[in-house]
């Protein structure tokens, strides 16, 4: 324990709901005989003896625990923990649990209760918060799997704040600020006053202010259309927790206001909203990976990933939102893996890119994703160039194993050197699988054109992608000899529609999902891909797209995406049992174990695939297999 700076942590106060409607005498009586602490992450903190008193979290995490190691709740800046203790000589046994490293204030346990009886707003603040965790901690023990199902699952009305603080577009900055800092708030919403019903334009968030203003040197006075973000990201009233986590998760953002039909905002939900309410949350999980400052602490962090996983498929959430989430937190751990990189190995020499390839960029990761990835330099490197960045690659790619997303079994990682080319080189790389009919250059093919960039200037991938649309054009066989590829394999559906199952091995009795399946339909949605003015990379805007280009039937594409759903929610459900019976995942599925029901169905969507290779045989191949 240490002093304090009083000046520092009374300022703090007054920041911090529900210090800040203290009285001045009140702020002193509060502050005698507080302390601070370092709690280092993994810590256990016991609330007994001197400890059994009120603590507040000035910068960190922590997990508030039952003593058999239940998640009761999970708090951070300017959050409290030892509410019980204080109020009640904590009758639960709760135990706090540091989940990065954190800075805390002890109020003395006398000074507390004195001004606790004087202030009606504390009062009423920390017994709501006593009863909120009460509530928490009877969840906890009564259901810990349907959990997080439920939380997900809750409208976000219950959530969202009701309490708006708007602006106009032609308002300053300043007044825009102003009223944050009186309503304490992190964001403002802005609205078109000359409509009679005044609709939602845009929304200005502290770190805009910093970023857009304060960093920039720009005056105060300017009008908030310059600086605000024009139509910005939005749910509706009746959406679910879960749909606010996937928008936030995808977009990297921490402000979504609610709005009705016609565009009038009437809440907003903010990221600490979501974790307040949220035991394990994709936001929370981002967050804490942008904290860590090691390989070895973003792999304890990420040893939180499969459960959140396991939790999203038991939400019934969509397997393209349980996607979209996923490569979110990879996008955010792969970033971080290069910043710390860089600050390890120095600043590059030159400009890069970091492309991912296959599942990460087409967004459709499950558990036991492995990974596929490479480097785009803006220049030829030299020797001691070529070494920095062989530095870097190995770094991030052994980064990635180390937090839970294999190496890839046939070496497509930016560490092998074969996958850190200029952009000259990708495009003949491009240029050569499409002008060459070999397997190797059609599996490439299949590979790399399912290609995202996480870091570095997206432009060079966007000329590169253009430059194979142009490659592709020319060269009319390519397509056929990509269909032939393509169709190579087929549904798992014999004579008379019997599945047709692995005959021997591990998986006998067996239907593989992955490979006889969904891999199918992203082979099929990859040629309408490629096929596309619009080049996309998921498989679903890849259908979507080909739609609205009228190369493919809308009903064959929505029976295609309705298959897509049905056999990527199978595996998602398959790879949950077996992650939670054996620790792995596996996408293997005894089709004896569905209802009659569900065979019927899953026959059906192998007949929609089987149907729509035909079709595509036809359109790409000249029906020549």
């Amino acid at each position: 324990m240490a002093a304090i700076d009083v000046s520092e942590v009374q300022k703090f106060l007054y920041s911090t709901p529900p210090f800040a409607n203290l009285s001045s005498a009140q702020m002193a009586s509060i502050l005698n005989g507080m302390e601070v602490s370092y709690v280092r992450q993994g810590q256990t903190l016991t609330l007994a003896g001197a400890a059994a008193t009120l603590h507040l979290i000035r910068r960190g995490a922590c997990e508030i625990r039952t003593p058999n190691g239940a998640l009761v709740d999970q708090i951070a800046d300017g959050e409290c923990f030892g509410v019980s203790s204080v109020l009640a000589q904590n009758p639960d046994g709760l135990e706090i649990v540091a989940m990065e490293d954190s800075l805390v204030y002890r109020f003395a346990k006398a000074s507390f209760l004195q001004v606790f009886e004087q202030s009606e707003a504390l009062r009423l603040f920390f017994e709501h918060t006593q009863h909120h965790r009460s509530r928490k901690l009877s969840r906890t023990q009564g259901s810990d799997i349907n959990t997080p199902a439920l939380q997900l699952s809750t409208p976000i009305e219950q959530v969202m704040t009701r309490q708006l603080i708007k602006a106009t577009p032609e308002e300053s900055v300043q007044i825009a600020a102003q009223r944050m800092t009186e309503a304490r708030v992190s964001s403002i919403l802005i609205v078109d006053a000359k409509e009679e019903h005044k609709p939602l334009v845009g929304i200005v968030t502290d770190r805009d202010l910093r970023s857009r203003v304060l960093a920039l040197g720009i005056t105060s006075e300017l009008s908030l259309s310059e600086v605000m973000t024009c139509a910005p990201a939005t749910l509706s009233p009746d959406s679910l927790v879960m749909q606010a986590q996937t928008l936030m998760s995808e977009y990297n953002i921490h402000h979504l206001p609610v709005v009705t039909g016609d565009g009038v905002p009437v809440g907003m939900v903010t990221a600490a909203d979501l974790l307040r309410h949220q035991e394990l949350s994709p936001i929370l999980l981002i967050n804490q990976i942008h904290r860590q400052t090691t390989v070895e602490n973003l792999a304890r962090v990420c040893q939180q990933w499969p459960t959140l996983i396991v939790n999203l498929i038991l939400t019934d959430m969509k397997p393209a939102d349980i996607g979209k989430v996923l490569a979110a937190v990879s996008d955010n751990l792969t970033r971080r893996l290069i910043e710390l990189a860089i600050a390890k190995f120095g600043q590059p020499p030159f400009p890069f890119q970091f492309l991912v390839f296959g599942s990460q960029a087409r967004k459709d990761q499950s558990l036991g994703s492995d990974q596929d990835n490479g480097l785009m330099l803006s220049s030829p490197p030299n020797a001691q160039q070529s070494e920095y960045f062989s530095a870097l690659s190995n770094y991030v790619c052994e980064g990635l194993g180390a937090c839970g997303i294999r190496l890839c079994p046939g070496n497509i990682m930016a560490s092998n050197p074969d996958w850190r080319m200029t952009q000259e080189q990708w495009q003949q790389a491009f240029s050569n699988w499409i002008t060459s009919a070999a397997p190797s250059a059609l599996l490439n093919a299949s590979i790399f054109f399912d290609i995202r960039c996480v870091y570095g200037d997206e432009k060079a991938l966007t000329d590169l992608l253009k430059g194979m649309q142009k490659d592709i054009a020319k060269n009319s066989l390519f397509l056929v000899s990509l269909t032939r590829s393509a169709l190579a394999s087929k549904p798992p559906l014999g004579f008379f529609r019997h599945f047709l199952l692995e005959s021997s091995g591990e998986h006998k009795h067996q239907l593989d999902l992955k490979h006889q399946g969904l891999a199918l339909i992203n082979d099929i949605a990859r040629l309408y891909g490629v096929a596309c003015q619009t080049y996309r990379v998921g498989t679903i805007p890849r259908l979507e797209q080909a739609i609205r280009e009228k190369l493919i039937s809308e009903d064959i594409a929505r029976n295609l995406i309705d298959a897509w759903d049905e056999l990527n929610g199978l595996r998602l459900e398959a790879q949950r049992r077996h992650w939670q019976a054996a620790g792995k995942a596996s996408a293997y599925l005894d089709p004896s174990t569905l209802s009659p029901l569900e065979r019927k169905h899953l026959k059906a969507t192998f007949a929609t695939i089987k149907e729509a290779q035909e079709i595509v045989l036809q359109r790409f191949a000249r029906g020549y297999a």
